[in-house]
């Protein structure tokens, strides 16, 4: 009887084991970025009206603080929409979408150098490292190598090649 107690045992963990989605891992990281789901992806219709809004909206803004806000959540947004573009398989994106972000990327370590604040500098090396991480596990849904997967790789070394300008 107690074979069969020890079979039955093992046979729940192993069971219970792999029938945890690999997937959560990586919406935990979607969930600690924060990043909020965006209406208009990529691709879509209007989403060369949601740029030029953004780029107006750029325009409009005067002090310090308030450009390095927008650049943050202008980023953060560009993150959303690779996501999206990856995870939804829409290949004909993935390119420009991976751009938009390193530039994006780098816009902001512009305004944080320009602004010359340390501690400002120090969080956004921790938030690259984050998205880092996340940047990863977009990039391993493509064959390893793959134009797709060396689109998502360049942002991954974009991030760390600012970072130490950050630093």
């Amino acid at each position: 009887m107690k074979l069969i107690s020890k079979i039955t045992i093992l046979f729940l963990f192993i069971t219970i084991l792999f029938s945890i989605p690999i997937g959560s891992i990586y919406a935990e990281e979607v969930e600690q970025l924060e990043l909020s789901k965006t209406t208009l992806n990529p691709g879509s219709f209007c989403y060369s009206f949601k740029r030029i809004l953004e780029k107006g909206r750029e325009k409009l803004l005067f002090s310090q603080e308030s450009k390095k806000t927008f650049h943050m959540s202008l980023l953060k947004t560009r993150l959303s929409e690779l996501d999206y573009v990856v995870n939804n398989k829409v290949l004909s994106e993935v390119q420009t979408s991976s751009e938009r972000f390193a530039y994006q990327a780098g816009i902001l370590t512009q305004e944080l150098i320009k602004q010359n604040n340390s501690d400002e500098k120090t969080k956004l090396v921790k938030e690259f490292e984050k998205y880092g991480n996340f940047l990863a596990n977009l990039r391993d849904k493509y064959p390893a190598n793959s134009s797709f997967w060396m689109l998502v790789q360049h942002d991954i070394n974009t991030l760390s090649i600012l970072s130490e300008h950050l630093k």
